[in-house]
């Protein structure tokens, strides 16, 4: 079915070729006769100056019939019907030359060449069918008999009738050379288009085999580019093997120190006690937070499935942040400005968050030198979704760097200051609490963005 629709589709655009080629044509061959009839008439002068007048009149006429079917050419239907052109615009000066042949009484008149002439040119403007062909040329033989038999029939000269022979052959084998020589004109132009049509079938092939190609190498890309990630997981985790081994056991003492220095607060003054727990309990939250931090590096390279998200406030989260970063701050007298407010929260894991805003604001502590300044402020996102940003008035990140500052082990920090796996946590975290993380640069402007699921606030 479906090779039956594409023929006659073929058939339809071959069809179409051919009707705009003959209207295009068909303008040609009628400037062509409208000027060359007239013309001609020099010959008339020479060969037959007795009847010049009428002749002309007849050349005229011929040229006039001509602008009518000029004008038709613009008209919507002259495509219906663009099969006719080929047979008229011959045949209208073959009728005013057989008349001319008959009216100068003379069955041997030369004149027959310009039969001739009309088919020949006509061959060469239009594209003949075999229809076409066989009709232009029975209707040109018999105007052509029926203006020279009557005048052979009113003289018995033995030289007119063999010239007449004589010239009623060559019209009939210029006939036969045109109508043989239209039918391979034809199939060469079948075959032509059959040729082209084949070539632009594996024109579009190619496309599409160069389209597949180009998404089979954009897929390869993508593949290379998870392997090499993953080979960089990889390491982290046959690296964070040792670490968590190497930390945890020291963080087990520190934590059982912590335990045993509370259990003795009981015994202090009330007023030494109240301090002295203060300090214990930021002492367990830090400790807390060193062995959350090997624990997600241990987990870096093999995440576990997302725990359950948990309402977190995010004005609760930077003020947290804030605190264990305020000593940092004020070591090297930066301002820390918490814009949050204070009726947004997200949906997510707060350690994390926490985690992810500490590391953000140390990275814009670090790009800064004196008068170090960094900012934290919120506000709701497109599609029930809250952006939290962290800006730095830092000398920013160079733009070839942008697309790599998430990826493990990449740093522009100083050998000894850093690992490049502070980011690589913080998108890992952010993607495990259906969120997502990214940065803006220029000097003296770098803000990251966190962007988190909305969730109502807390009901008092």
């Amino acid at each position: 079915m479906e090779a039956v629709f594409r023929q006659a589709e073929k058939s339809e655009r071959f069809e179409a070729e051919i009707r705009e080629l003959n209207l295009r044509n068909a303008r040609l061959g009628a400037w062509f006769v409208m000027i060359l009839v007239p013309f001609c008439s020099v010959l008339d002068w020479l060969a037959y100056p007795q009847r010049f007048w009428e002749f002309l009149v007849l050349r005229i006429a011929c040229s006039a019939l001509c602008v009518p079917l000029l004008l038709a050419l613009d008209r919507p239907w002259a495509g219906r019907y663009h099969r006719v052109y080929p047979v008229i615009l011959p045949l209208l000066p073959a009728l005013a030359i057989c008349l001319m042949i008959y009216f100068t009484r003379d069955g041997a008149s030369p004149y027959y060449a310009g039969l001739m002439l009309c088919l020949v040119g006509t061959s060469f403007v239009f594209h003949w069918t075999f229809r076409e062909i066989g009709l232009t040329v029975a209707l040109v033989l018999a105007f052509y008999l029926a203006a020279t038999l009557p005048n052979l029939s009113l003289t018995s000269d033995q030289r007119s009738m063999g010239l007449f022979i004589n010239n009623s052959i060559f019209i009939l084998l210029t006939c036969v050379v045109l109508y043989f020589g239209s039918r391979q004109h034809h199939a060469i132009r079948v075959r032509e288009f059959v040729n082209r049509c084949k070539v632009e079938a594996q024109r579009e092939e190619l496309s599409r085999r160069n389209e597949e190609l180009t998404d089979t190498l954009r897929r390869l890309r993508e593949t290379e580019a998870q392997l090499t990630q993953s080979e960089k997981l990889a390491s982290i985790g046959r690296l964070s093997a040792g670490i968590v081994h190497e930390i945890n056991n020291p963080l087990n003492f520190v934590k059982s120190a912590v335990f045993l220095l509370k259990k003795k607060t009981a015994q202090m003054p009330p007023e030494l006690a109240g301090t002295v727990t203060t300090v214990l309990n930021d002492i367990g939250e830090g400790v807390g937070r060193v062995s959350d931090i090997v624990s997600d590096l241990r987990t870096f390279a093999h995440p576990e499935a997302r725990a359950a998200a948990r309402p977190v406030n995010l004005a609760a989260a930077a003020a947290r942040a804030a605190r264990f970063m305020a000593k940092a701050f004020g070591d090297k007298g930066a301002r820390l400005h918490c814009a949050v407010p204070d009726d947004l929260t997200a949906l997510g894991d707060e350690n994390h968050l926490i985690q992810i805003l500490i590391n953000l604001m140390q990275n814009g502590l670090d790009a800064q030198g004196a008068g170090a300044f960094v900012e934290v402020s919120a506000a709701p996102a497109a599609g029930s979704r809250l952006e939290l940003r962290v800006r730095d008035g830092g000398k920013g990140i160079p733009q070839e760097h942008l697309a790599r500052v998430f990826d493990p082990f990449f740093t522009t920090k100083e050998v000894g200051q850093g690992m490049g796996l502070g980011l690589s946590l913080c998108y890992r975290m952010m993607q495990g609490m259906g969120g997502d993380i990214r940065v803006t640069s220029r000097p003296g402007d770098t803000c990251f963005i966190l962007n988190l699921p909305c969730a109502a606030p807390a009901q008092s």
